[in-house]
């Protein structure tokens, strides 16, 4: 679990394409500014703290969210957000936003760049 992917879901489960920082914590958490934090479980799924978990290896949702790969390489959830990967640290959100990571304890999603 790193911080750039729980900015990416945090985003999805929100389903609202919205400005947010994530941020790794002293508790093995990492706390997203839009109201959501994430925990690993010892079965490596990440669980967030509204109750939904996402299995890593199945990218399976807890709530119902699916994804599939378009034409152009973009990933496209269930609830109409769409994910390109520009870089290993870079991905853009729709034509709005861009997540990137800051250092390895932060990553912040915001509109341009």
């Amino acid at each position: 679990m790193n911080v750039l992917e729980i900015a990416i879901y945090a985003m999805v489960i929100s389903g609202q394409p919205q400005a947010l920082q994530c941020a790794e914590s002293d508790l093995e958490s990492i706390n997203c500014t839009n109201g959501l934090s994430a925990i690993e479980d010892k079965n490596g799924h990440i669980q967030f703290s509204n109750g939904v978990k996402i299995d890593k290896t199945t990218g399976v949702f807890s709530n119902g969210i699916t994804a599939h790969r378009d034409s152009t390489g973009w990933l496209e959830f269930s609830n109409g957000l769409s994910v390109h990967r520009d870089t290993p640290y870079r991905y853009r959100i729709g034509n709005r936003l861009t997540c990137l990571l800051l250092e390895r304890t932060t990553a912040v999603c915001q509109e341009g760049q």
